[in-house]
């Protein structure tokens, strides 16, 4: 039997395996930033890190093996940086500006590992072991900058431009610069580098990247990246969130297993609206909006059910075709100029995505496919389309700001000391990411028994899936879509939850789970004890929550105190920022001027 000593002594030697591997990996970007490529060698290397040899050879089998751990270690490292960056952005202008940003941050973007990259790059040996480390990354990098601009192309209606050699002259013109730095360090400008940059995309797109031109610093209050503690409590500014943010987004109505017959409908009322997803007599799906076109009742009463071969008003029994059209009006010769042809149902916007039904109360913009393209491929052997519901869906009205339910979920650093349970099925493996433009993240069940009773029962219980690659066998996974809704992915389930604004001081949560029919009864107790587990954390967080939002209320508020893996916060704001440029300001405008102040900022970013 292993004793809790042995385990812990166990734990400290790996990190301390950890910290020297890191710590030889850092000393070889300085060797070779200092000597070069070729004339690195182990002992440079250990002298650099104040190491013997002996050391070096002990963590890595060869000079080899240590540079491409090193080339894999500056590689992920970059492209961290450079996800976390554009984490919460979808508008194409600003992931071309935050790619500038990421690009020729100090962090990344300095002498020694600029001298590094080029090293790599330079020699033909080398140079193979960069492109097999970092081609498809480079490649992944390209992509991101190609889709902003054939986006910005096609806002603008630009036919002549030839998107691809647009998109590799902005890759060239950054990647120039990184030569720049390692051929002439002194006469380096690192805002002269940027505004170059932006020069290329102004000579682009010039009404998209024109320089902005303010006089108003003076007299504005100033700017932040972390918002303000009154956008969480100002009704001006919540209104404006639920009219350009949330009633322009799509939402999780429900599941296409819940409208398997014609006449089977679901409701979903939210922001003021009120929905209606029905099957048509010709098995197709259409949303409406649940209001009669006589007086506004609800034409269905309910969540679910199924309203045969037409819909009927229970106010005054005016009667809808499945389609929507108006089918019949009781007493219709008392009505002047009855035009049926214009009396039906009003459409509503609708997207089934996976088996998901998201609908969406106004505006325009990007589809759900479209948005979640670049986690398709880690989807599908989950099979959403296919799943049913298990037990009831739980709904629950909270008195906090919608954004700090979302200001808590988007960072793991509070998981190991705020969930204990979640730590102990993960260990040290949970890790937020960047899929894209979608924010990710990834836990992977630890063998070592837990402490908790549902923890450790799930880990010995959890059996196999054959429709799962082995990788995603003992594998948790979260993404997120802009503004309100986080997916989950289990072995033995799957689910979201969602936030609806209902006040600036008030938010209802929605949490729904999902699994494919599975008869097995160790399947049956995962998906129990998986979600006693998710109960916990989901009660652990209630206290977090509450205690942000009496916080906010503090003449103390920390203003911008985030640790870097907490980036995913700032990428939040920033995303909520880039629809309401008024979020911005650091303190409150006057009563009655936050809509009209908005608006100028808005016209100002867009000029």
């Amino acid at each position: 039997m292993v004793t809790a000593q042995a385990k812990q002594h166990g734990a400290h030697n790996d990190f301390a395996r950890n910290h020297r591997r890191r710590q030889l990996i850092d000393a070889t970007i300085t060797a070779i930033a200092a000597h070069g490529l070729s004339k690195v060698t182990l002992a440079k290397v250990a002298h650099t890190a104040k190491l013997s040899p002996g050391i070096v050879n002990f963590y890595f089998n060869s000079k080899e093996q240590l540079l491409l751990e090193t080339l894999q270690s500056m590689a992920q490292e970059f492209d961290t940086h450079v996800q976390a960056t554009l984490r919460g952005s979808a508008e194409p202008v600003e992931i071309l500006r935050r790619l500038i940003d990421a690009f020729f941050d100090p962090v990344v973007f300095n002498l020694e590992k600029a001298s590094v990259w080029s090293a790599f790059w330079g020699e033909s040996q080398a140079r193979r072991d960069y492109l097999k480390i970092c081609g498809e990354k480079d490649a992944e990098f390209f992509d991101t900058i190609h889709g902003a601009v054939v986006e910005l192309c096609e806002l603008e209606g630009r036919t002549e431009v030839d998107t691809e050699a647009a998109a590799r002259g902005f890759e060239g013109l950054l990647d120039c610069f990184w030569q720049e730095l390692v051929c002439e360090p002194e006469k380096f400008n690192r805002d002269a580098v940027r505004s170059t940059c932006l020069g290329y995309l102004r000579n682009l797109f010039p009404t998209r990247f024109a320089e902005s031109v303010s006089n108003s610093s003076a007299t504005e209050p100033s700017m932040r990246p972390v918002m303000a503690p009154w956008t969480y409590r100002n009704p001006e500014f919540f209104d404006l969130e639920v009219e350009h943010i949330f009633k322009r987004s799509w939402l999780i109505a429900g599941h296409t297993s819940e409208l398997a017959k014609p006449g089977d409908f679901i409701t979903f009322d939210a922001l003021g609206e009120r929905a209606l997803v029905v099957r048509g007599a010709d098995n197709t799906l259409r949303a409406f909006h649940n209001v009669c076109r006589h007086r506004g009742s609800r034409v269905v009463q309910g969540q679910r059910g199924n309203c045969k071969q037409s819909i009927v008003c229970p106010f005054h029994g005016w009667t809808y075709n499945l389609d929507g059209s108006l089918k019949n009006v009781p007493a219709a010769k008392t009505f002047r100029e009855l035009d049926k042809n214009s009396l039906g149902l009003v459409a509503l916007d609708m997207e089934v995505w996976q088996g998901f039904v998201f609908v969406r109360f106004g505006g325009d913009g990007y589809s759900v496919a479209s948005q979640l393209q670049p986690i398709e491929h880690k989807i599908a052997p989950y099979r959403l389309a296919e799943v049913l519901p298990i037990g009831p869906a739980y709904a629950d009205s909270r008195p906090v700001n919608w954004k700090v339910f979302h200001d808590i979920d988007n960072e793991g650093y509070h998981v190991p000391i705020g969930h204990p349970g979640l730590h102990a099925l993960f260990g040290r493996s949970y890790k937020d990411k960047m899929e894209g433009n979608v924010p990710c993240a990834y836990g992977r069940i630890q063998d070592t028994p837990a402490r908790q009773w549902s923890v450790a029962k799930y880990q010995k219980l959890l059996p196999h899936y054959p429709h799962l690659p082995a990788k995603n066998q003992r594998l948790w996974a979260y993404f997120g879509l802009f503004p309100n809704a986080v997916f989950e992915l289990h072995p033995e389930c799957v689910g979201y939850y969602m936030t609806l604004p209902e006040a600036p001081d008030k938010v209802r949560l929605i949490v729904r789970y999902f699994a494919l029919p599975d008869a097995r009864r160790e399947a049956r107790a995962a998906q129990y004890l998986s979600l006693r587990i998710n109960q916990q954390v989901g009660l652990e967080d209630e206290s977090f929550v509450d205690w942000v939002q009496e916080g906010l209320q503090s003449s103390v508020f920390p203003k911008a105190t985030l640790s870097t893996i907490e980036s995913g916060v700032s990428a939040f704001h920033r995303a909520i920022q880039a629809k309401l440029p008024v979020g911005r300001l650091q303190r409150e405008p006057a009563r009655g001027t936050v809509a009209n102040k908005n608006a100028a900022m808005q016209d100002q970013d867009n000029t």
